[in-house]
């Protein structure tokens, strides 16, 4: 069980960096909400050295996304409210790894398979982000990933480039570097390093192809009836879209929980079979 200082200075750290999010509109106060409860959750249950992963992915998404903004807003593509994710934004991308916070704390399973699928979710999200982010700064238009002679309008669920890709496994590869280098789950071992690296970037990626393939197939995809623009939103311009594909239950941060669970489960096979 944690004891009192540890879950003081979880309240304290993780509430610090709640307050700065907001300033910064990385969050908004639902966001902030649900942010706390799952970085407080990882802190305690996981430790600092978790909590430390998911604050590089916090970081990271929250500075690409505000990354050339105002050039993806011209283009229609831009996350709104300025960036500010909200709760169900947190939960969609945070809400695996919290679970496997929790597992890890309570759970009875011998080895680091819990913190492996740690790494698997929020290495998969993190990859996710960028190759969304920076990929819609691609200079041609993006192919859709289950018909790669189709080029689709960017922004559009399940459109992948070069680019996008390139940001998809340099996504992974950071928060496998970040473990690596904080020696946790026994990582003073280099083969022990090099075996989580290895797993961290492999779920990663196939986290967020998997996610690409969804959006692609069934997400619910809309078209704006004002101004034409493909779009996953139910209203764009101020006015109701129209749904042209996928299923309207389905929407991105549902696909983006399922793309976390599955990272973290090819994470934890990996770790049981490699």
């Amino acid at each position: 069980m944690p004891g009192l200082l540890q879950i003081i200075s979880g309240i304290i750290i993780v509430g610090l960096f709640g307050i700065f999010s907001v300033r910064k509109k990385a969050v908004d106060k639902t966001g902030l909400i649900a942010g706390f409860a799952v970085g407080l959750s990882v802190w305690i249950l996981g430790g600092w050295q978790w909590f430390l992963i998911i604050l590089v992915f916090h970081l990271i998404a929250a500075q690409f996304t505000k990354y050339k903004y105002d050039f993806k807003r011209k283009r229609g593509v831009a996350e709104e409210k300025g960036g500010a994710r909200a709760w169900y934004n947190v939960f969609a991308n945070g809400g695996i790894a919290m679970l496997l916070a929790i597992l890890e704390g309570y759970g009875k399973f011998g080895g680091d398979v819990f913190f492996a699928g740690f790494l698997g979710a929020i290495s998969t999200a993190t990859a996710d982000t960028l190759a969304t982010e920076i990929g819609l700064l691609n200079p041609g238009n993006p192919r859709l990933i289950v018909n790669l002679r189709k080029k689709v309008e960017p922004g559009t669920s399940g459109g992948i480039t070069p680019l996008g890709e390139f940001a998809t496994f340099f996504g992974a590869f950071i928060i496998g570097l970040v473990a690596l280098l904080l020696q946790v789950a026994g990582f003073l071992n280099v083969n022990w390093g090099i075996k989580m690296l290895f797993i961290t970037v492999v779920a990663g990626f196939l986290g967020c192809t998997f996610d690409s393939i969804l959006g692609a197939t069934v997400q619910a995809v809309y078209r704006c009836q004002l101004c034409g623009k493909i779009t996953e939103k139910r209203v764009h311009c101020g006015q109701k879209t129209k749904h042209i594909r996928g299923y309207e239950f389905i929407e991105n941060n549902t696909v983006n929980f399922i793309s976390t669970a599955l990272g973290a489960l090819i994470a934890m096979l990996l770790y049981l079979n490699v």
